[in-house]
């Protein structure tokens, strides 16, 4: 009979858990917190920036209602003003590059989407633009391989959708802006990437301002981790120079982040701590609930 190995279940398998990569634990600590709350409410207002208010839950009918107004005007906007830039119709420009009709879907109807915060519609489309213009002029030196769009478009696409991945900049109309670049973009060659630089700006513009009148937009603008003030070697720096001043914040820090998250629901009344953020549905979830209490 042949003898049988047994292996332990912990040995053998590989903990795909440790295979992480998170951008933003390197870069956060450079991007400063954002400056809304020392605006002016009727400017902040039209950021996204709402204070201690959370956004309240609306109907389906509001969103759609909205969604046709700020699809419409992001569209027209974006369509008005490129076509009228004389050098992109010099470099064979579109009148508005396609994935954009996709991004206004996003950014109208799914404005609590990470796929619609401006880091991921602007970035996103950057990075498409360039990947995809790069692939482009790398498949043109070779004549042979510059007949196998079906080989360079995909290839576009696919480094476009690893990278926005790792770059926590996900943007599901990035992965056409790459596939544009590669199959109808030759003729305009790097000058797509401001093309798409310009029209993905002003869609994020004009969801600024047709979003923020009922409803709230972006969530965020670069992650809704809350942001540092101050860069962390900075921190570092100023517990060298005086202990204990440093020692007891950080003390006092501690004894706040031990103490727990509360949400508190009341008959027809949902308060919340300025550090969670949550999504339309959620908060209509938390409503209902607050309604019953009678």
């Amino acid at each position: 009979m042949p003898e049988l190995h047994s292996h332990s279940p912990s040995k053998s398998r590989v903990d795909w858990s440790r295979w992480h990569f998170d951008i933003d634990n390197y870069l956060n600590r450079f991007i400063p917190a954002p400056p809304w709350r020392w605006v002016p409410r009727p400017i902040s207002h039209f950021f996204g920036y709402r204070g201690d208010q959370s956004p309240r839950a609306i109907g389906n009918l509001v969103i759609a209602f909205w969604a046709l107004i700020g699809v419409f005007c992001g569209v027209s906007v974006t369509m008005s003003v490129s076509m009228r830039v004389p050098s992109f119709e010099h470099h064979n420009a579109p009148l508005i590059i396609a994935s954009m009709g996709a991004a206004a879907v996003l950014q109208f109807a799914l404005i609590d989407s990470p796929f619609a915060q401006p880091r991921n519609a602007i970035l996103g489309q950057v990075i498409a633009s360039i990947i995809g213009v790069g692939i482009a002029k790398l498949f043109a030196l070779n004549p042979h391989a510059a007949a196998l769009p079906e080989l360079s478009a995909p290839l576009a696409c696919a480094i476009v959708t690893a990278v926005m991945i790792l770059t926590n900049t996900s943007h599901p109309p990035a992965g056409a802006t790459a596939v544009v670049a590669v199959t109808e973009g030759a003729s305009m060659g790097w000058w797509l990437i401001p093309v798409v630089t310009l029209e993905s700006t002003l869609m994020v513009a004009v969801a600024c301002v047709i979003n923020n009148i009922q409803r709230r937009y972006p969530a965020y603008w670069w992650t809704p981790v809350t942001l540092s003030h101050k860069r962390e070697d900075d921190v570092e720096k100023a517990k060298n120079e005086e202990p204990e001043v440093i020692s007891s914040s950080s003390s006092a820090k501690e004894s706040l982040s031990e103490q727990p998250i509360q949400i508190v629901i009341r008959r027809d009344e949902v308060i919340m701590p300025d550090n969670i953020w949550i999504t339309a549905e959620e908060r209509e979830v938390l409503e209902t609930i607050s309604h019953r209490l009678r």
